[in-house]
């Protein structure tokens, strides 16, 4: 371990403020929290104080921990042993990506989403004279 966190310093602040950035631009509630982050009206540390983000993050840690439980002992060993260096190296990339590319590519994915249609509503066929077999909770 280097003594210092790999968030500290200039460094490190860029690559939290990429991170903000990407979160905000992705939506649910990792993002909307990420937006007010960016805003100025919450703090980082925060998030694993907000339910629907620390409930997102639960759910996707146990996906994770299903897939590292499933590798063998040698490589969960291995992994733990260059975790630190990973973590340097992930924040030393987010800190020089170029997060206005990103952003854009993120927004542009999620614009046909936000903007696609609802799907057809199954239109009652009145045409059948049998409404008295219908169970009471089939859509009319």
């Amino acid at each position: 371990m280097t003594g210092h966190g790999p968030f500290d310093g200039e460094q490190g602040e860029r690559a939290r403020q990429t991170v903000m950035r990407l979160l905000a631009a992705t939506g649910g509630a990792a993002g909307d929290f990420a937006g007010e982050v960016l805003a100025g009206r919450r703090r980082p540390h925060e998030l694993l104080a907000h339910g629907p983000v620390v409930d997102e993050f639960v759910e996707e840690a146990r996906g994770w921990w299903k897939l590292i439980d499933a590798l063998p002992a040698e490589e969960r060993q291995r992994l733990a042993a260059e975790a630190w260096s990973s973590l340097e190296r992930q924040v030393g990339e987010l800190a020089t990506l170029d997060v206005d590319d990103e952003v854009a590519e993120l927004e542009e994915l999620a614009a046909p989403a936000q903007g696609a249609p609802a799907p057809p509503r199954r239109t009652r066929d009145d045409e059948d004279d049998d409404w008295s077999d219908r169970s009471y909770l089939e859509p009319l």
